[in-house]
């Protein structure tokens, strides 16, 4: 178990020093890892979605794989082999799905190592020692997700554990070869520990636990400790955990939003951090004069609504340490007549949009709860109590997008728009096209229209159904979010860091003056005179600290069965 004991902390922590910047400037991305030799670091190209390498030493960066123009290809993570010489790396294909591949650090030698379109993704997290198999995580299509090993010469997963959708953050090989260590959510709470799997899959145990989230697992190279990520202590911080008995050491203090990259030989130890904000901002439209609403719990807010009547915003705020893909997140609530603000922790694996019922009483939330489920969510304003109205089964987190009617049924994007009335449970379809994508979906204040995008085109629609029409289109830039005028006549379109105004009756469009610096869909106040928004900026830092390897302990592997 983990001392967290805070009178305790002064006689059994020990501060490493030296952490430092290497790499912080327009482009950088933590989609990789260092070599062993400290030599370079994979990646992302930010620009193109190619797979990429920087030379540490002189900061120079050149693209490994290139994808064809228009072709939808990209990478996605990558990890270096123990020799330095190659690079194992997800790759999104033609065929939307991922493959895992190797690549020289030349350039040279690419081989598809894995593919199989119904494992849909997977992520290469750490080589073998002997650099013979790639330890690999599998996202199945239903939902499953695993750890498996793949040989470096390409062939089939061999799968160590099945586990639930939730995957493990990071895992790691151990400097022998014989155990891996990962995350995974150890209750009903969400929390993360860590835990060693030895690598035949026969034995299990929990390494690291605790009240907090334990996430991010990397061995030291000795193999005597391991390196994690925890919030117990209320701040994220770099640990490291001996296997051989004796206390954790704080390795970084207070580190941010951080991810951990790899050690290389030399015991330095590489992590990402995205620094920055994102906060709810309120404006007068015309005006500007911005006032920051997200005060209690700042830095990673998003996707405010106003309440039916203008007294109260909710967005959604991250929680805990940063990730590579999905967040925890919690609903937040402000009244901007008494400035209280209150926190609702909803049972929801993952909320990403937010829209108030028209009673003001419950919250019409995009996500997927823990079994699995994606949909829609009707939240209880008061209690953070949450009950599916759609929902199903399918190979992401990310939820379904809709509105409520005045009636209190839902208009949801699906197959097509459909309507789906709660009380009995019947379902239809309202619009349904193959021209494009379907998005930003909103429903007028007085109930009588739909509007929605099709790619680029803004279309309105009657709400009980019909032909819709053509009111915009915006071929300059991507459309974020709509929302209708308290007359139900115009549309505010939100194209950061752009805006603009369509009129639904006549189709003119006019381009606003307001400068919000937007992150997502601007919210119009129900007077129509102020507008709620997400703004701020990340940014992406490459740090690297370096281990003392002084006070080691003997490596500790799960026994056999």
């Amino acid at each position: 178990m983990k001392l967290m004991i805070a009178g305790l902390l002064c006689l059994t922590l020990g501060r490493a020093a030296g952490e430092r910047v290497v790499w912080a400037e327009a482009g950088t991305n933590l989609l990789g890892a260092p070599s062993r030799d400290g030599r370079w670091l994979s990646h992302v190209d930010a620009a193109s979605g190619e797979l990429a390498l920087r030379d540490l030493k002189t900061g120079e960066t050149r693209i490994l794989k290139s994808s064809r123009k228009g072709s939808g290809e990209f990478a996605y993570f990558s990890v270096i082999s123990p020799d330095s010489q190659r690079v194992a790396y997800a790759w999104f294909n033609e065929e939307r799905f991922y493959e895992l591949r190797a690549i020289g650090v030349d350039g040279a030698g690419e081989r598809v190592l894995y593919r199989n379109e119904e494992a849909g993704f997977v992520q290469p997290c750490a080589w073998s020692p002997d650099g013979k198999q790639i330890l690999t995580l599998l996202f199945r299509k239903d939902n499953i997700s695993q750890i498996a090993l793949v040989s470096a010469d390409g062939g089939a997963a061999r799968v160590l554990k099945s586990l639930n959708w939730i995957y493990p953050n990071r895992m790691d090989f151990s400097p022998d070869g014989r155990t891996i260590v990962y995350d995974n959510v150890a209750g009903m709470d969400g929390r993360r520990d860590i835990f060693a799997l030895s690598v035949d899959g026969s034995r299990e145990t929990p390494l690291v636990t605790g009240k907090g989230n334990d996430i991010f697992p990397l061995w030291r190279g000795d193999g005597k400790a391991v390196l994690y990520v925890s919030d117990e202590a209320g701040t994220v911080d770099i640990w490291e955990q001996p296997l051989a008995g004796g206390s954790q050491r704080l390795i970084v203090q207070d580190a941010g939003r951080v991810l951990a990259m790899g050690l290389t030989t030399e015991g330095e130890y590489y992590f990402g951090k995205r620094a920055g904000s994102v906060d709810v901002w309120v404006a007068d439209l015309e005006l500007g004069t911005p006032v920051k609403v997200s005060t209690n719990l700042a830095g990673v807010n998003l996707a405010p609504d106003w309440s039916p009547d203008g007294k109260q915003l909710a967005w959604l705020t991250r929680l805990g340490s940063e990730n590579f893909g999905q967040e925890s997140r919690v609903l937040s609530v402000a009244d901007l007549q008494t400035r209280r603000q209150r926190v609702l922790e909803v049972k929801l694996a993952h909320m990403e949009r937010v829209r108030w019922s028209p009673d003001g009483k419950q919250l019409l939330v995009s996500g997927s709860d823990r079994q699995n489920r994606r949909g829609l969510y009707a939240v209880d304003a008061e209690t953070g109590e949450a009950r599916g109205l759609v929902q199903e089964r399918a190979g992401t987190y990310h939820g379904l997008e809709g509105v409520w009617t005045k009636e209190g049924d839902i208009i949801y994007l699906g197959e097509g728009i459909r309507l789906r009335q709660l009380a009995g449970g019947q379902e239809r379809v309202l619009f349904q096209t193959d021209a494009g994508k379907l998005g930003n979906l909103e429903l007028s204040r007085d109930g009588k229209w739909l509007a929605f995008t099709v790619d680029s085109k803004v279309m309105v629609v009657e709400a009980g159904g019909g032909a819709p029409r053509q009111v915009a289109s915006l071929r300059g830039g991507k459309i974020e979010g709509l929302d209708w005028s308290p007359d139900s006549t115009a549309l505010l379109l939100s194209a950061p860091p752009t805006l603009w105004r369509a009129h639904s009756g006549t189709g003119h469009v006019e381009r606003l003056d307001a400068r919000l610096d937007q992150q997502d869909s601007v919210r119009l106040h129900p007077d129509g005179k102020r507008v709620a928004y997400a703004a701020g900026k990340v940014r992406e830092e490459v740090w690297v600290v370096k281990l003392d390897q002084r006070n080691a302990s003997t490596v500790v592997t799960p026994p056999r069965e």
